[in-house]
């Protein structure tokens, strides 16, 4: 066989392998239980929800959450001109002690409650003095002995005398009453404190309640032990639309709102913070936690750096740089040379600030200066005659010489100082 045989041989050995890996992975999660209402699943709920709209018609429907807490119900949910409906669709129904009160007291405002579950919370068990039988089947694997035949014609309404199932997962759980001398004293006691009145039987399975209501002030709570009646699979049947026809039926045609809550497995612990401070170590790690971080806002807040250095003015360059420079001069004993610096830099700032022209050292060019600076004319004489004297003549001058140049250029200086000008400090 040559290698490109091989390889095609095992290229199809292959595809057949994962393909057979599929079709098992996808047949028992098509038939897993789910009750969600988007699920077309032959165990969603996808044609009972969508079966709302047909049967009640005016009435607004509105979704919950899976995890949608009943203590969150809002007065306004609770309380309307026409009557609210909360469906809730799921297999094990735990809920907190608020949480039933809270239900009650939406039951209690004239709305009515319809829970579709296999297990009942113990809190509900004795509110409503009721257990089940025969449940928790619901997802138990079919088989050749275990075919899901005995859920054939299992149900009844009242009213009706045909019957209803199908050949498929349990519809066999059913309500039996809590016997009162089973239990001790208290636990009576905690009964009948919210013990509901039960108002009608509306349902049988083989010869058991298995759909019940109860009167809650104006309003009712309704307990139906075969979520699965709800099912794609179920619905699809024979006349098993009849049975969910006759469901919606029991409940008063004015219906204003529709909660729908497919909760599947809800438990009573609510995913909260209560959850948290409900245990004595997670509570205490909490208060821990909390204290750490309030003091670690309180001492860190401040951004940690170090000091800002004061950043003093910058200093004018120039008249930093003519100092240095003279004092450079003045210590090698170079006065002439000192005294030239000194004249170029008094020209340039006389055309700078009396726009006065050096090029003519003229008779003219005294008369400007003495006009723009206001000095005296001798003031100016001198010093026009110690200029020609270093910047003409190249006259070697000493220390005496110099001192008395530099102080005359100064008063020219200060005048423009005393005038205010912004050039002040350019020498």
């Amino acid at each position: 066989m040559s290698e490109k045989c091989k390889y095609l041989c095992f290229v199809c050995m292959a595809l057949l392998l994962l393909s057979s890996c599929i079709n098992q992975d996808k047949g028992p999660q098509r038939w897993k239980v789910t009750l969600k209402k988007e699920d077309k699943k032959p165990y969603g709920t996808y044609l009972a929800y969508q079966s709302l709209k047909y049967f009640f018609p005016r009435a607004k429907i509105a979704d919950l959450s899976s995890g949608f807490r009943y203590s969150n119900i809002t007065r306004k949910m609770a309380v309307g001109k026409k009557k609210s409906l909360l469906v809730a669709v799921g297999l094990n129904f735990y809920l907190s002690e608020q949480e039933l009160q809270t239900l009650m007291d939406f039951a209690a405002a004239g709305n009515e409650v319809l829970i579709f579950t296999r297990l009942l919370d113990d809190k509900l068990e004795r509110a409503t003095g009721y257990t089940m039988k025969d449940n928790g089947y619901e997802e138990a694997r079919l088989t050749k002995e275990n075919n899901g035949s005995v859920s054939l014609n299992a149900l009844t309404l009242i009213n009706r005398i045909d019957t209803f199932g199908y050949q498929g997962h349990s519809l066999l759980a059913s309500f039996v009453q809590i016997d009162d001398s089973s239990s001790n004293n208290n636990a009576g006691e905690e009964r009948s404190e919210a013990f509901f009145k039960i108002s009608d039987t509306l349902g049988l399975v083989k010869g058991s309640p298995d759909f019940i209501r109860f009167k809650v002030g104006r309003g009712h709570i309704s307990l139906h032990a075969a979520p699965l009646v709800l099912s794609n699979y179920f619905l699809l049947q024979k006349n098993n639309k009849d049975y969910l026809q006759s469901l919606w039926n029991t409940l008063p045609s004015d219906i204003g709102a529709i909660y729908w809550h497919d909760y599947y497995k809800r438990s009573a612990e609510a995913s909260d913070l209560g959850v948290l401070l409900k245990y004595p170590a997670t509570r205490w790690a909490f208060i821990i936690a909390l204290f750490a971080l309030l003091i670690y806002i309180l001492f860190e807040s401040k951004r940690r750096q170090r000091v800002i250095p004061e950043i003093k003015p910058l200093e004018n360059s120039s008249a930093s740089f003519v100092e240095t420079v003279g004092r450079l001069y003045y210590h090698k004993a170079d006065h002439t040379n000192l005294a030239e610096k000194m004249i170029q830099h008094f020209f340039e700032w006389v055309r700078t600030h009396y726009f006065i022209s050096t090029n003519k050292l003229d008779q003219r060019f005294a008369e400007q200066l003495v006009v723009k600076s206001g000095l005296p004319v001798p003031v100016v004489t001198s010093l026009m005659e110690s200029i020609r004297e270093i910047h003409i003549e190249r006259k070697q001058i000493d220390e005496k010489e110099l001192y008395h140049l530099y102080h005359t250029i100064d008063l020219f200086y200060k005048t423009v100082k005393a005038d205010g000008s912004t050039a002040t400090n350019d020498r």
